[in-house]
């Protein structure tokens, strides 16, 4: 039998909306010196990518893993200002050994790559693109529901170039959006059922086009939400199941929520910073925005996929 949340959650870690803004100190982190002269003093081990090379480094993303990943309010930004005089391949290793601390690294397509690019290449998600080779905003979404049945806990994104205007991040927590969605307890137990999700040609030969999962779980007292509406409309479509007048309702009235821009974190990143965010219950998205001519300056974030181990 399925197991719903039914009450509303009052934890203000869980539950917050863009006030969290005004409060910078609970995601946004600047590395202790002593930490930072430690990745200086060990420069040259850097690629090699152990975590177990930098002792200091490694409490510290165990403590925020704890403290703002899982008991917090989700994701955090470490400072990437600290790290102008690193180049960008020291950046990505630092990226992978702080994603390495936090669990192990998913492969995100049937490249098997552990490490993707989110840049505009000119695509749109209207002729079947994903959503990371495009500019496009307006499309909330927690990452690897349409690959993995169990989709990676934590998200973790380097800024090696910010776009010319805009492509901010913006993050919505379940929480929130759940205790909404209690207004109607029949269409959030809706949500609660299993949807196709496309898997985007992320499939195998013989296997399925689409993972069929709920929008909603609620497991050994955690909140787990996996959600993008274009993928749930052509999985959909792929499996020759149409959606019901209900399930349509439910999702149009998810959607609707996902548009109240007061439950909404706004944050720009720049060169060099480093977000973690927590992917079972965060929902994330960004503004659509405008790039450079210069290929060399366009907006690029480097993504890793993170499973808690033993998960």
């Amino acid at each position: 039998m399925v197991e719903i949340l039914r009450q509303l959650v009052q934890n203000q870690n869980k539950v917050w909306d863009k006030t969290l803004s005004d409060i910078p100190d609970k995601f946004l982190v600047k590395l202790d010196l002593k930490i930072f002269n430690e990745l200086i003093g060990k420069k040259s081990q850097i690629n090699t990518e152990n975590p177990d090379d930098f002792p200091l480094l490694k409490n510290e993303i165990e403590r925020l893993k704890i403290q703002i990943l899982i008991d917090g309010c989700g994701f955090f930004v470490i400072d990437g200002s600290l790290f102008k005089n690193f180049t960008i391949n020291e950046k990505k290793s630092l990226h992978i050994i702080i994603s390495k601390i936090l669990g192990d690294l998913l492969k995100q397509n049937k490249k098997e790559e552990l490490m993707v690019e989110v840049k505009d290449l000119g695509k749109s998600m209207s002729t079947g693109a994903r959503y990371h080779h495009t500019n496009e905003g307006s499309s909330y979404h927690t990452d690897g529901s349409h690959i993995y049945s169990k989709p990676p806990n934590y998200v973790g994104l380097l800024c090696v170039n910010p776009a010319k205007i805009g492509g901010a991040s913006k993050f919505i927590s379940g929480y929130t959006i759940h205790n909404m969605l209690q207004q109607r307890m029949d269409l959030l137990e809706i949500l609660y059922e299993r949807f196709y999700h496309d898997k985007k040609g992320e499939n195998d030969v013989g296997q399925s086009p689409a993972q069929f999962e709920p929008v909603f779980e609620f497991v050994d007292g955690y909140l787990k939400f996996k959600y993008q509406r274009e993928l749930i409309n052509t999985g959909h479509e792929k499996m020759n199941k149409p959606l019901s007048e209900k399930q349509i309702e439910a999702l149009d009235f998810l959607d609707k929520i996902l548009k109240t821009e007061n439950i909404v974190v706004t944050y720009e990143l720049k060169t060099g910073d480093f977000m973690f965010s927590n992917n079972s219950w965060l929902i994330h998205d960004r503004t659509k925005f405008e790039d450079y001519e210069d290929g060399n300056l366009k907006r690029t974030l480097v993504r890793t996929w993170i499973r808690e181990r033993g998960n």
